[in-house]
């Protein structure tokens, strides 16, 4: 029988990592110096946090000690485990969007300003690849809503994504639709993604009714939450799944999942009566998230802040987007 002692487990290591932004979006890269393990692999910057700081305290400081930039404002993001030699890494990833002062290598490290997926940088740390095409996802998804009227979702869709400057998830959601109504509606959805270059997703409920028309899923599924804890579409393409708490998260993130979307945050004119969330109540659950998360329900432009503050990825609108 082999025993495996105490000496032999490995310890866990909560690491404060900030993904800075420069007001062109693209982030700050640090190159590990000589000297230290991975030395030459490319990371965020970041470091330990100390038994007395908080994830943000130990972030403020090591952003100081490595660059000399005092973090200003900024907000969680998710966290994820990886498993290196000498310890089981537990990454706290945090967005810093306003710092003061101007990066300076003070521990004898290379940096420097890229894109999120840059193909430039190379090596990258090996718990740190895997993250980016999460990290460089929209943060931005617009739900349609054709079967309240067509013209009326059809004119703000096209507003809103010939106007944006940013990239978007568009959500083709249309439960109730049928037929050629149903057909009519997907057809000038896809058609404003492709002219657009925004990235499509279809709701599961809706591909049930749309599959009979088409011979194949054009674009990755958005799951429903009953379609995720009841494991369908396992033969599909599924970027991300709807969730209302933090068992769903864990489900989503199990399932391989890009991202999932956690509301209602606030109270919807779809469901009177029934109190959202709240931001509170938001960030409790979404703080323990292994992958990013959209914010609904009710929600504008005006909430991105409060969102990403929250630990959102970003925000999903319906009605408020194209306004």
């Amino acid at each position: 029988m082999n025993l495996v002692g105490e000496s032999h487990i490995k310890p866990r290591i909560d690491v404060a990592v900030a993904v800075v932004f420069n007001t062109a979006g693209q982030v700050l890269w640090g190159c590990r110096p000589e000297g230290k393990p991975y030395a030459g692999y490319w990371e965020f910057p970041g470091g330990k946090v100390e038994p007395d700081e908080t994830v943000w305290q130990a972030l403020v400081r090591e952003l100081k000690e490595e660059l000399d930039i005092v973090a200003l404002e900024g907000g969680p993001w998710f966290r994820i485990e990886h498993d290196y030699e000498h310890a089981n890494v537990r990454l706290h990833l945090y967005r810093v969007w306003r710092f003061e002062g101007t990066p300076r290598a003070l521990e004898q490290q290379r940096f420097t300003w890229a894109s999120l997926n840059s193909s430039d940088l190379s090596p990258i740390l090996p718990a740190t690849e895997p993250l980016l095409p999460k990290l460089a996802q929209p943060t931005v998804m617009a739900l349609s809503n054709y079967e309240a009227g067509f013209e009326a979702c059809a004119q703000r869709l096209e507003q809103g994504l010939n106007t944006t400057g940013v990239p978007v998830y568009v959500q083709f959601r249309e439960k109730a639709l049928r037929g050629e109504y149903l057909i009519q509606a997907f057809e000038h959805c896809y058609g404003l993604c492709q002219q657009t270059g925004q990235a499509m997703l279809v709701n599961s409920d809706t591909w049930l009714n749309l599959r009979q028309y088409l011979e194949a899923l054009p674009c990755p599924l958005h799951l429903t939450q009953a379609h995720l804890l009841s494991g369908q579409f396992q033969d599909v393409h599924c970027a991300g799944a709807s969730v209302h708490d933090a068992d769903g998260l864990r489900l989503a993130f199990d399932r391989g999942l890009s991202y999932a979307v956690l509301g209602a945050v606030k109270q919807t004119a779809s469901h009177p009566g029934q109190l959202g969330l709240g931001w509170e109540k938001f960030t409790e659950v979404a703080q323990g998230a292994r992958l990013p998360v959209f914010a609904i329900g009710g929600l504008s432009w005006g909430d991105v802040l409060n969102a990403r503050l929250s630990g959102a990825h970003g925000i999903a609108m319906l009605s408020q987007f194209g306004v």
